[in-house]
């Protein structure tokens, strides 16, 4: 889905938010405990699966979609950093911020009004995915 005109804002809080997640989601954490990244990064998913499973006691509908939504962005986000490595989270970051950016960009660019626009998306969004993402050099 487009996201409604990403901008230099969105990009700055995407950008802190996992920042965020990796540094003391992660690193700190794992340091406090004295425990390797990845058992840090399994505790954190074990977690969040099982708060999912809680989020239908949260009462307001609309609060209960933003946390739903919320842990499930962080668990991807975390499994993303699980595959490639804690190390090259720099580069998931600027990748993730191209990613957004080149979503947002060929939508309201091209393909806004198009029929089968949202199909259309999706398919570009598989030409400059994670799978083909180079991390190692920033790309």
């Amino acid at each position: 889905m487009q996201i409604c005109g990403f901008n230099q804002q969105m990009t700055e809080g995407l950008k802190g938010f996992h920042n965020g997640l990796v540094e003391h989601g992660i690193i700190n954490r794992s340091a406090k405990k004295n425990q390797a990244f990845e058992k840090t990064i399994e505790k954190e998913l074990d977690d969040m699966t099982r708060f999912q499973k809680e989020t239908h006691q949260i009462e307001d509908k609309e609060m209960r979609e933003l946390t739903e939504a919320l842990t499930k962005y962080a668990s991807a986000f975390y499994k993303l950093v699980q595959k490639e490595g804690v190390d090259k989270y720099k580069q998931i970051l600027q990748f993730l911020n191209k990613f957004y950016f080149e979503m947002d960009n060929k939508y309201y660019s091209e393909l806004e009004g198009q029929p089968e626009d949202m199909k259309k998306l999706a398919l570009y969004l598989n030409e400059i995915s994670c799978k083909q993402a180079n991390y190692s050099d920033g790309n």
